[in-house]
């Protein structure tokens, strides 16, 4: 199994065998192989540990470039931003076709404001699997933090065509992308009203003005949220 993706700055979606149960009751590690053992301290966010289990199934089996991938989240979820780009590396270098590791490579510059770097890391991660939504989430939210919205909601608007739940989770809630929350809910509020999906507008708008937006004037002359200006509910709201 070679999945595992840092979607941008949000919790590392390590693959885990522990059921719910396991984030509140902690199961025991002892007796358990080095990975699974990790993949428990995932679940319970138990990094500086998970990244010492991970290490450990790292020198049984050196060239397993999923491994070296899930370090580096743990790294990355350390705070241990140069580790975690060593480890990235490292899972390119054992298999050029990563595209997980390569999208998590962006991630590292996209919280450091290195926008352009984050861009070209989540492009070749589209061109090793074109078919992943996260890409071209993260790819869209690095287009926005460099001011063209343009290409930020072209490459959303893939994103939501390749899983309509993409941006379902609080996933937009993200710190480090250089743009407002409540700039990203009002525009992903307008990819869906442009698409016709006029409760899910409706719904980030609210969220858009709850996080303090508050451009009505430049709202209403924009034609994809005509119909959505006309519905009572949009009255409430300002």
């Amino acid at each position: 199994m070679r999945t595992t993706t840092l979607a941008l700055i949000t919790a590392a979606a390590l693959a885990s065998t522990a059921s719910a149960a396991d984030f509140s009751k902690p199961a025991p590690t002892a007796g358990l192989d080095s990975t699974k053992r990790a993949e428990l301290l995932v679940a319970r966010q138990s990094w500086p540990a998970a990244a010492a289990a991970y290490r450990e199934a790292i020198a049984a089996s050196p060239k397993d470039a999923a491994l070296r991938n899930r370090l580096g989240i743990c790294y990355q979820r350390m705070g241990d931003a140069r580790a975690a780009r060593a480890a990235y590396r490292k899972a390119l270098e054992l298999d050029k076709g990563y595209a997980e590791a390569q999208n998590n490579l962006g991630t590292l510059d996209h919280s450091r404001g290195k926008y352009k770097q984050a861009i070209a890391a989540y492009s070749k991660a589209i061109q090793l699997r074109p078919q992943d939504a996260v890409f071209h989430k993260n790819l869209g939210s690095a287009w926005l933090a460099r001011g063209d919205v343009e290409r930020a909601l072209e490459a959303w608007s893939e994103a939501i065509r390749l899983d309509p739940e993409t941006f379902e989770s609080d996933a937009l809630k993200v710190p480090g992308t250089g743009v407002s929350l409540a700039r990203q809910y009002y525009l992903y509020a307008k990819l869906l009203a442009a698409r016709g999906e006029l409760e899910k507008a409706f719904e980030y708008l609210q969220k858009a003005h709850a996080a303090g937006f508050a451009e009505f004037g430049k709202l209403e002359a924009d034609r994809d949220f005509a119909t959505l200006v006309s519905d009572p509910r949009y009255a409430a709201l300002k």
